[in-house]
């Protein structure tokens, strides 16, 4: 998705829900009042020669029959749909399902069309109430076609798009698509050798005088935060207010409590309720919480759909690892695409050059949104442990960031398959599977411990290490202090296996 077209359907993300009821208006006000403007105007006897008045009156039973079957035909499937995603739910989870009539494009133009030719149906018979003797031939001769068209392509072609769009496959593709559109938009720039391995949130100097701003919203969760408009007014308000430092103190997506939860924490020279009042306003404009997260900013929603999809797969109660299966794949290419990609993001990156501090989720941290708790659930499962250990081994190749590297290994060597897949373990019956299954995950460990250094070996080959190992760094900040460490760790790998 380009990102002009991404901009555009986040500002309708949570306005689609109501694209059916517009294309309903459209059509029974304007398309409706347009056709009846030519009904008033155009005198069909006197240009086809025919009793207009009569055709229409013959016509209002067979228009009224196709508006029965249209209702009969929308009202019994949406049942049939409303019960379907009920009985799925329990795979899904109704947060995941939630938005599947309300936030999709076709949906909701299928309902549109459905009720607007119901409505261009009924409309001119309204009409004819109060004109007895005119004939609305033109605006019922439209509808008739469009429920009849409505009948012979709308309606097979939404059953089709539902039986397509409602499988596993369809609904993990479709959470992928989004985070990936959203990475795209949120951090624009690839990892390059020079640029800072790390990154590390900014903590807020308390011995200062700060300033703290709550939130004025209703409990919910912190949607997304409009940076360019609140860049521009902090920086309006510098020499009004005095800040030095501003900070973000929630992630979005985080759950956000009236009146408690800290939004901002600005550093002034001097508080006073003027300077309160007056952030307190920008907040309001700058920040959106909604009672639903939303992938907007927020790519670790999309992370916790897939996760809970899986998680549910590998239940007892649904037994499905096959779903848990292409959970894990569709994870592991958000974190090919991110793994390339510098943090923090964009924005966060421009903001920090006026101190203006975001909150932000980093590298490791997502990592472990992706696959902690599904290994946590599946790590008996060894088809589980297995595609886990092959989707990190095949990013393996793609990282050129060294700490991506470090974080990754460490993810898997922390998973302690070495202790847990053992043969003694197999001998005395702790585990519960084949020794075939054993041998299979001993040797993908292998396979993605070989494939760690022989990619540790291409970056320290193209001289990677060389740039974050420089004695001249070791006494700088932290994150210089955490490049060495990062390059420490890998050359301690490098020797140890």
């Amino acid at each position: 998705m380009s990102t002009f077209k991404s901009k555009i359907y986040q500002q309708l993300e949570h306005k689609i829900k109501h694209l059916g009821t517009v294309m309903s208006s459209v059509y029974a006000l304007f398309l409706g009042a347009f056709l009846l403007c030519l009904d008033f105007q155009i005198d069909l006897n006197k240009y086809f020669s025919i009793n207009s008045l009569e055709i229409y009156t013959r016509l209002i039973p067979v228009s009224n029959v196709l508006v029965s079957i249209v209702i009969g035909i929308s009202l019994t499937t949406f049942s049939v749909l409303f019960v379907v995603m009920q009985l799925a739910s329990s795979q899904f989870s109704p947060r995941i399902l939630r938005h599947f009539l309300a936030n999709d494009f076709k949906i909701q133009a299928f309902i549109g069309f459905f009720v607007g030719t119901v409505a261009l149906c009924i409309l001119p018979q309204i009409i004819s109430v109060f004109y007895t003797k005119q004939s609305f031939l033109i605006t019922l001769l439209v509808g008739t076609f469009l429920a009849i068209r409505g009948l012979v392509w709308s309606y097979p072609s939404m059953i089709t798009y539902l039986s397509v769009n409602m499988n596993v496959s369809s609904i993990t593709d479709h959470i992928k698509k989004e985070v990936l559109d959203e990475i795209d938009l949120l951090y624009t720039e690839k990892w390059e050798k020079g640029n800072d391995l790390t990154y590390q949130r900014e903590l807020c100097f308390i011995e200062k005088k700060v300033l703290k701003i709550v939130s004025p919203f209703q409990s919910g969760y912190l949607e997304s935060i409009d940076y360019t408009q609140l860049k521009k007014n902090l920086l309006e308000l510098k020499e009004e207010t005095y800040w030095s430092i501003v900070y973000q103190k929630p992630v979005i997506g985080e759950f956000i409590m009236k009146d408690t939860t800290i939004l901002l924490q600005i550093i002034v020279d001097q508080i006073s309720e003027n300077q309160k009042e007056i952030f307190e306003k920008l907040v309001s404009k700058t920040f959106k919480v909604n009672r639903f997260r939303s992938h907007t900013q927020d790519i670790n929603f999309g992370v916790r759909k897939l996760v809970d999809i899986g998680i549910k797969a590998i239940s007892p109660a649904v037994n499905d690892p096959t779903t848990c299966l292409n959970c894990i794949d569709q994870l592991g290419e958000i974190l090919k695409v991110l793994s390339e990609r510098q943090f923090p993001s964009t924005d966060a990156r421009q903001l920090i050059q006026s101190n203006i501090h975001i909150n932000e989720f980093n590298y490791d941290e997502f990592v472990d949104f992706c696959f902690d708790q599904i290994y946590q659930w599946g790590k008996e499962d060894p088809t589980i442990v297995k595609r886990i250990l092959r989707t990190i081994r095949v990013i393996l190749p793609t990282i050129q960031n060294p700490y991506y590297l470090k974080v990754l290994i460490q993810q898997v060597e922390e998973m302690e398959l070495s202790s847990i897949y053992t043969l003694e373990n197999y001998e005395s019956r702790n585990l519960k599977i084949s020794k075939e299954k054993l041998n299979t995950i001993q040797k993908e460990l292998q396979g993605f411990r070989e494939k760690a250094l022989k990619q540790i070996e291409v970056l320290k080959k193209r001289g990677v290490f060389e740039i974050y190992s420089q004695d001249k760094r070791v006494n700088k900040s932290m994150i210089f202090d955490s490049e060495i460490e990062t390059i420490n760790y890998l050359n301690e790998y490098l020797k140890s296996i």
